[in-house]
């Protein structure tokens, strides 16, 4: 049986990845032009969102 607090940490693990992919998606999504021009508030921090591994 597998230890729940490992199992919890993977999880966690795997939401802060999906997160950082969705972050990726969306500033391709604004660069590709499908999102008009996005204001300073609805853009991410680009940096941050291209650490996606």
């Amino acid at each position: 049986m597998k230890n729940p607090i490992d199992v919890i940490r993977t999880k966690e693990q795997e939401i802060n990845r999906v997160k950082k992919e969705i972050d990726a998606l969306r500033i391709a999504a604004q660069l590709l032009g499908d999102e008009g021009q996005p204001t300073k508030s609805q853009s991410p921090d680009l940096r941050k969102s291209l650490e996606v591994h």
